[in-house]
């Protein structure tokens, strides 16, 4: 009786040493839902994502959806309830993405470190910012890092302005080329959007030169990255990471979506890399 209840206990322990051993499996995705920041028009954004949607389908293995949001609190929003699985996010909703919800960061563009603002005036009466004091300025959307949090934080540290104060007005527009639109058509005096947007727009024909002029850059700032929910597995995560990381220039089509996203290639993104965006957040009472 001893003998047989010892060899029990034995096959019991047995079993669970090897239970434990076998590792979690991946749940299924049925579709990746992508959701990405509303920074411009949704046909300039499908026109810059959908390619690369198609690639990391391809390359993961996971069928992919597009998700536009209304705004730049609705990405947060969708994501937090599980509507978005991966996220693409500027710095600020990348944050709060991580505070509230606790976002995954995976990749970011290899221009993604030292990204920078513009200033821009339409009116060639305005030289710089000393010429703007009281009059019509716009930022972007009130959760832009680009369009508004960092040149905010900048005016503040580099030029001592403090926007409510020295402007006559101060508006959002939401988006990076609607600022740059309103500045053109004399809507506003002034406005700051993300630099890399305005390169763009001049290059595709959307502006025109002397349509608007840049009368300050912002000193470098970390800016946009890719996360994914927690609760996405592990091993997908990998594969998503993988899919964006064996992106290359050496690869005609893959260089064409390298060159839609405005960069030469990703790699993997860490927490740290927006330590100093938290901190000025933090000061700033919008984390």
């Amino acid at each position: 009786m001893r003998y047989t209840l010892s060899w029990m206990i034995g096959v019991i322990l047995v079993f669970q040493m090897f239970a434990c051993s076998v590792p979690e499996s991946e749940p299924s995705i049925e579709v990746l839902r992508i959701g990405i920041l509303p920074d411009e028009g949704d046909d300039e954004l499908r026109e810059r994502y959908v390619p690369l949607l198609e690639f990391l389908s391809r390359a993961s293995e996971l069928p992919c959806k597009l998700v536009i949001p209304n705004n730049y609190a609705e990405l947060v929003r969708q994501f937090g309830e599980g509507q978005i699985d991966l996220a693409y996010f500027g710095g600020v909703t990348f944050v709060n993405a991580r505070s509230q919800h606790g976002a995954v960061p995976l990749v970011m563009r290899d221009v993604d470190s030292n990204f920078t603002s513009v200033f821009m005036v339409a009116d060639e009466n305005f030289k710089d910012l000393e010429g703007l004091q009281g009059k019509r300025f716009s930022f972007g959307s009130r959760l832009s890092t680009s369009g508004h949090l960092m040149p905010r934080h900048f005016l503040h540290t580099e030029r001592s302005i403090d926007p409510e104060k020295y402007f006559g007005s101060i508006e959002f527009s939401g988006k990076h080329d609607l600022t740059a639109y309103r500045v053109r058509d004399g809507e506003v005096d002034a406005g700051v959007a993300n630099a890399e947007i305005v390169r763009k727009m001049f290059a595709d024909g959307r502006l025109q030169p002397g349509d608007i002029r840049i009368i300050w850059t912002t000193p470098p700032f970390p800016d946009y990255v890719w996360a994914v929910h927690p609760r996405i597995h592990p091993v997908t995560r990998e594969k998503i990471q993988q899919a964006f990381l064996q992106l290359s220039t050496d690869n005609p089509h893959e260089t064409a979506i390298l060159s839609r996203m405005g960069t030469a290639g990703f790699y993997p993104a860490s927490v740290n890399d927006f330590s100093m965006l938290r901190q000025i957040m933090a000061r700033g009472g919008v984390l």
